[in-house]
């Protein structure tokens, strides 16, 4: 990293907890010192960025997604070039993404082989969570030196027992011991696989094998799915006390579930995406249903509006994208005219901060320090990346974003820069436009304009605060 120095002045710098006029004084990668405004004589910089009128945010991150991840016979249209232009379009600085274990491979070469990758493609900087699937002794060996390594979040399933990835209820209790004894956290993607089997079966009788009716892809995950295996993690947190976080929570239920547990002092966290706010299981019913199928589904309207409330409340902390799009074409040929057979996930990363500014912050519902917590602070507080990432105080990495709140625009799969042809929140009105982008003070977004390399993203080895994971 060479001496230049930048100036950015003339902005309000937003952080998890209020907005104020301060100037940002950034050299060799890093938040230098801040200064109210012209306080730094602007003759001692290299460059002076003049964001007058602009808003300057921390580098967003994105805890949840899933670059080249192979799922239900497809791949995830993402990897971490393609996924990484776009996610520097939506102001994320850093990712996280996910390493699937095979079963009895080791997690850690797993993980190294997906960074072999990444430190190829990324234009910015990334994480890596792994993927438990075998629970088993010599698993459980390994995650020591998993989260030494830094790597302290894994995450398992409590379903997909058909395709082998579902964890039974004994080896959760491992995985929780384990996390217990060392400075980790536990993910949980949530859903009662015998639920989900049941309403399979029943759904596909009813309808007569008409599986091409999508909406019946939200009748066969029922909302009580998802609420009975919260509850059921929860029961076994109770025998083994280690800190969860709940991937993806899009029920109503869920959040009186977690609050309770929260306030019987279990470190238990979650997450909702950005889809689950805004969109609802009347997507599934037309003719393009198929392209809004992930799991836990879309929900109803009141989903939604709960959703929004544990957002600005609680118990919610995180909003991620779940960026989990697969070709269209493999969604035809593998679905079979099917909705069970078609591969799960949507696209979702470059239009996160869009659609939170102007649903949220636009509509009243958020103010804009509660979305800098969401989708930076407190994503790097609770996944080890504080205080290097999540804020803009001295000492911090110069990961900026410099927003313009006085532009409208327009979602739109012809416009974004995901690698697809869809777009979940196609035609949705917006409020703002991301202007420039840096991460450790390089531009990657300038003026709109994409300038960064690939190759120029770092992995970040992670180490969890257990300050971070208490709940008040």
């Amino acid at each position: 990293m060479d001496n230049k120095s930048l100036l950015i002045r003339g902005g309000t710098v937003v952080s998890d907890s209020c907005a104020s006029q301060i100037d940002l004084y950034v050299q060799s990668g890093r938040i230098l010192a801040q200064g109210s405004p012209g306080s730094f004589d602007r003759e001692h910089f290299t460059e002076v960025y003049d964001a007058s009128g602009m808003f300057i945010l921390p580098g967003l991150i994105d805890p949840h997604v899933h670059f080249d991840s192979p799922f239900m016979g497809s791949k995830t249209l993402h990897d971490f070039q393609t996924g990484s232009i776009a996610a520097a379009y939506g102001g994320i600085t850093t990712v996280i993404s996910f390493s699937t274990q095979g079963k009895g491979e080791s997690i850690i070469e797993n993980i190294e082989n997906t960074n072999r990758i990444a430190e190829k493609q990324s234009l910015i900087d990334w994480g890596i969570h792994g993927i438990v699937l075998d629970a088993k002794e010599d698993t459980l060996s390994e995650i020591e030196n998993l989260i030494n390594s830094g790597y302290p979040t894994y995450k398992c399933f409590t379903t997909y027992r058909h395709s082998d990835r579902m964890v039974e209820d004994v080896d959760i209790l491992s995985l929780l011991k384990v996390t217990a004894r060392n400075n980790a956290m536990l993910m949980v993607h949530c859903e009662n696989d015998a639920i989900l089997e049941h309403n399979l079966k029943k759904v596909l009788s009813e309808s007569n094998f008409e599986s091409n009716l999508w909406i019946n892809h939200a009748k066969s995950r029922p909302a009580s799915a998802e609420n009975v295996a919260i509850a059921r993690i929860i029961d076994l947190m109770k025998e083994e006390v280690a800190p969860v976080y709940i991937v993806h929570t899009s029920t109503r239920e869920s959040m009186g579930i977690i609050q309770d547990a929260i306030n019987i002092g279990l470190p238990i966290h979650c997450e909702t995406c950005t889809h689950y706010l805004v969109l609802t299981e009347d997507q599934l019913i037309g003719e393009n249903g198929y392209q809004f199928i992930c799991s836990p589904p879309l929900r109803k309207k009141e989903d939604n509006d709960a959703l929004w409330l544990a957002v600005t409340n609680g118990p919610l902390e995180v909003v991620s994208s779940d960026d989990a799009g697969v070709p269209t074409v493999d969604r035809i040929k593998l679905g079979e005219g099917r909705f069970d057979k078609v591969p799960n996930g949507m696209p979702g990363i470059e239009p996160r901060f869009a659609v939170l500014y102007s649903q949220g912050v636009v509509k009243g519902r958020i103010n804009l320090p509660r979305l800098v917590a969401l989708t930076s602070t407190n994503p790097a507080k609770l996944f080890g990346l504080f205080p290097q990432k999540g804020h803009l105080g001295v000492g911090a990495d110069a990961d900026i974003v410099i927003f313009d709140p006085n532009s409208e625009g327009r979602i739109s799969a012809s416009t974004h820069h995901m690698n697809t042809d869809f777009s979940p929140f196609e035609g949705m009105n917006t409020t703002g436009n991301i202007r420039s982008v840096l991460c450790r003070g390089e531009f990657i977004i300038r003026e709109g304009e994409l300038i960064g390399t690939p190759g120029y993203g770092k992995l970040i080895r992670r180490r969890i605060d257990r300050t971070w994971l208490k709940r008040n």
